[in-house]
């Protein structure tokens, strides 16, 4: 079979958010920890919702906690995250309304084509931002209403991925009760705090993995609690084991600005 398109994939991350693009076959059904805007880059693809029947799309857009399948068929696939407690939010929210519960099946030529672009030209970080910057009107600002009880919980997890804090030790931290804290947690992020503290878990994890190639040395400084741990969660996650992906992964860049 003949391919018309570049095959290279490409991982950026930064600011609360990543994108990706590669090729990709298929992917189990998985469920993110932030909103993800799936593009096909070059054709459609197809999305499957819990177990329900496959649907044939050019756009679609996932609020976080809601499991999906995906098959590209060989396609080469863009993803771009965005954290709900990251700075893009707000701006990401207004250029793609959502409901919290319910993905969005669309065509947005805009996405597709900033997709397509950072594609073929396979820029580097700092273009890539500039790109996505424009795709989201980023730099307008926008209030957020982000909690920021909330904010301070996200804040003090990240800061020490690897101690296991107790939901009632958060909650007495912020004057809540277990059950008041969970539900806002669950409100403002859109997933439990457990998922919630493995997304946040997995993204140090690549970090750690940009700078020192050592999955199992990245797996246990985020706070798995060993390799196989790890792959379990990611599995859970992407739909996929943690091993191919990053072998085939051409440009990885990481900006913690």
């Amino acid at each position: 079979m003949c391919k018309f398109f570049p095959v290279h994939s490409q991982l950026y991350m930064g600011r609360g958010r990543a994108l990706y693009c590669g090729p990709l076959q298929h992917l189990e059904a998985h469920v993110y920890g932030a909103t993800v805007l799936h593009v096909g880059i070059y054709q459609p693809f197809r999305i499957r919702l819990d177990d329900g029947a496959w649907r044939s799309c050019r756009c679609a857009l996932v609020p976080p906690g809601i499991r999906h399948a995906l098959d590209m068929a060989g396609g080469v696939h863009g993803k771009l995250f965005v954290e709900r407690d990251g700075p893009d939010a707000p701006a990401f929210r207004e250029r793609f309304p959502y409901t919290a519960t319910a993905v969005s099946f669309f065509e947005d030529v805009e996405a597709i084509a900033c997709f397509h672009r950072i594609h073929e030209e396979d820029p580097g970080h700092a273009i890539v931002e500039q790109y996505v910057d424009k795709l989201l009107n980023s730099r307008t600002q926008i209030i957020s209403e982000f909690d920021p009880r909330i904010q301070r919980v996200i804040e003090l997890i990240c800061g020490e991925p690897d101690r296991n804090f107790s939901q009632i030790e958060l909650a007495a931290l912020i004057n809540l009760s277990p059950s008041r804290f969970l539900h806002l947690f669950r409100q403002h992020t859109g997933v439990s705090y457990r998922r919630f503290r493995s997304w946040k878990r997995m993204m140090t994890a690549f970090e750690l993995l940009h700078t020192g190639d050592n999955m199992t040395r990245a797996a246990l400084d985020a706070g798995f609690a060993d390799a196989t741990h790890f792959s379990h969660s990611f599995r859970e996650t992407f739909g996929v084991n943690p091993a191919p992906v990053f072998r085939r992964i051409d440009r990885f860049e990481v900006d913690k600005d």
